[in-house]
């Protein structure tokens, strides 16, 4: 694609234009299932045994062949004579229920062989080793089956899959032991400028960073390692020292700040003289990030952002996000879902417009609050739950509009 300054380009043809162009590890790793949270899962992962893997009460109550009770009632109670207790943890092979015969099951304990059903202890009434049962029940009451929640074989996690509090446990469950993962992907970043500082108290005329912190947090929740290279002066020996070894020690790097026209951006030519083939993007037609750079040194990819806070947060969960995704085929994806606008935006045509918003719901019905604040703010992303896209062959939304609405 070669280097275009401010030549624009539409964010997915960005995406489909770069994924070839830069290389990223795909070391795997085996791991035990505790050390396993947040990394991505290298293979399809399938059950190794039956989930539940024995036959389970759902109830407190006594185990029976249904045969046995059929017709009881209040008035004309079934009689059966108790055998034994089965004991939650325990697998009770000592315990066979045949014809007039029952065991106390506790819930969540293992129905034994011979009985076909669980009556409630409600429905029960106990002297001794002799029990009166007041109701019928039929087949499978209160029982569920050993593999009705999960087989054997069958599969649990794709390749790609996140594993997350909502799946490890899961993973567990059905026998799973050591996984095959991702090696994380290392990324570094670093902001730029003269005027930005961490420095408290707040000296004159500074500002403080809001790029990097988020950056972090960012790159982290996606399931990377994140490196913090600080926060780098703009004059081009600093900027030039400081993405070498970042491109050194990283298979990633992200720049904030120096994109866009001025006598103090240099993050274009520093990324050219470092290596080939440089810049290969510089713009996209959205908004907030126009300025936005795309560069490939020794086959490391390095992106630098506008230092708005806005084109920041923006860029790095629609552009950089969805093409880490494509390269390494893994599921980092946004939830979407679709929702009314309930007042009307507007937006120039001829570039993407992304726009945060809040989602509310009410009577089961989405709709989003457009939160419109300029790309500097750093204020409006805290009051935000995602944000959605007016395309470049639109002008303006109208309020009842539906869209598609990413969440954070």
């Amino acid at each position: 694609m070669g280097e275009r300054f401010l030549k624009v380009y539409n964010p997915d043809e960005v995406v489909e234009n770069l994924l070839d162009k830069f290389t990223t590890p795909t070391t795997i790793e085996e791991v035990p299932i505790e050390y396993a949270y947040g990394l991505y899962v290298a293979e399809d992962i399938y059950a190794k045994i039956n989930v539940p893997p024995f036959r389970k009460s759902l109830v407190d109550g006594y185990a029976v062949r249904s045969s046995d009770v059929k017709g009881a009632s209040s008035s004309n109670p079934s009689m059966l004579k108790v055998i034994g207790t089965v004991r939650i943890g325990d697998y009770p092979d000592e315990i066979f229920v045949r014809e007039g015969m029952t065991a106390y099951v506790p819930t969540g304990g293992v129905v034994p062989d011979g009985a076909d059903a669980v009556v409630m202890c409600e429905e029960t009434e106990r002297h001794g080793d002799a029990l009166f049962v007041f109701k019928g029940i039929a087949p499978s009451s209160n029982i569920l089956d050993e593999g009705s929640e999960i087989k054997r074989d069958s599969l649990v996690l794709h390749k790609g899959e996140r594993i997350s509090e909502r799946n490890i446990g899961l993973l567990n469950s059905v026998g799973i032991e050591i996984v095959r993962v991702l090696s994380p992907l290392k990324i570094g970043f670093f902001s730029t400028g003269n005027e930005i500082t961490f420095a408290h108290p707040l000296p004159r005329g500074k500002i403080f960073d809001f790029n990097r912190i988020t950056l972090r947090y960012l790159i982290e929740k996606d399931g990377f390692i994140a490196t913090d290279y600080g926060i780098v002066r703009d004059e081009e020996d600093k900027i030039t020292y400081t993405l070498r070894k970042a491109l050194n020690e990283n298979d990633i790097v992200l720049t904030t700040g120096g994109t866009s026209k001025g006598t103090s951006d240099f993050t274009v030519g520093i990324i050219n003289a470092l290596g080939k083939p440089g810049v290969l993007v510089h713009g996209l037609n959205v908004s907030p990030g126009k300025p936005t750079i795309f560069g490939v040194i020794d086959n490391k990819l390095v992106v630098g952002l506008s230092g708005n806070p806005q084109a920041v947060f923006m860029i790095y969960s629609t552009v950089i996000r969805k093409l880490l995704q494509r390269k390494l085929g893994v599921m980092i994806g946004a939830h979407a879902v679709f929702g009314k606008l309930l007042k009307q935006v507007n937006s120039r045509k001829g570039r993407v417009e992304l726009v945060g918003g809040k989602l509310l719901t009410l009577n089961n019905e989405n709709f989003i609050e457009p939160l419109l604040a300029d790309s500097s703010s750093v204020s409006c992303i805290k009051d935000t739950d995602g944000y959605f896209k007016i395309p470049e062959d639109v002008e303006g939304l109208y309020e009842g509009d539906v869209v598609e609405f990413y969440l954070w």
